[in-house]
């Protein structure tokens, strides 16, 4: 009696083993052939698909409006409220509070909400030198491309910064943003400035570091 359950369980087994195979071969046969429409696939052998849980992501949906200029801003956002003076200033005072409600205004970044990109370049029109809007221009470019206004605003603010040290922050925010997209951004700019002028000694220099970066 024992040896013939040892048998039955053996068949088992071997039966169990050749099917997890098949499966295994059949789930590689979907990831091949069906790169783009994998999820739906699995689902119809049966398979429930979970993608692992993106904290920020989880943060950002759970973010709500802590208060009224985060409101209001939101209310923008969803254009439910006209741009204004007065959303672009509580944009920058939601900025540089000691507790920005980062989730809530991320989200929108992630978005592309192409009404935040209206209050970015407004604000970049009015406020050319300003590092950080252009540093926020920089990060909505990681979400929708607009190499081109990353070009135009930063070689803009290169131009007319006379601050030697903030000129530098700026021509090395501008490589770092625009180097993904394969743009020479300190070899345009040294065609901007004659030799031996101090902005351009400044870009030769980034240029020989930017080789060890």
């Amino acid at each position: 009696m024992k040896k013939s359950n040892k048998k039955k369980d053996k068949v088992l087994d071997d039966f169990q083993k050749l099917k997890n195979e098949m499966i295994i071969d059949q789930v590689n046969e979907i990831f091949r052939a069906q790169p783009g429409n994998y999820k739906d696939a699995l689902e119809e052998m049966g398979f429930e698909y979970h993608e692992d849980d993106d904290p920020e992501e989880l943060e950002e949906k759970k973010a709500r409006p802590r208060n009224r200029i985060q409101r209001e801003l939101v209310e923008y956002f969803e254009g439910q409220r006209d741009f204004s003076e007065k959303i672009f200033l509580n944009y920058l005072h939601e900025k540089e509070s000691p507790n920005p409600n980062y989730p809530l205004i991320r989200k929108y970044y992630k978005q592309a909400n192409q009404n935040l990109r209206f209050l970015i370049l407004c604000g970049l029109d009015h406020y050319p030198h300003r590092i950080d809007l252009l540093s926020d221009l920089a990060f909505f470019h990681e979400f929708e491309r607009v190499l081109g206004l990353l070009i135009t605003y930063y070689t803009r603010a290169c131009l007319n910064q006379s601050n030697l040290k903030t000129f530098t922050s700026l021509a090395e925010d501008f490589f770092w943003a625009t180097n993904p997209d394969g743009y020479e951004a300190l070899l345009a700019l040294r065609e901007l400035f004659e030799p031996h002028t101090e902005k351009r000694t400044i870009i030769e220099f980034l240029i020989s570091a930017s080789e060890k970066w």
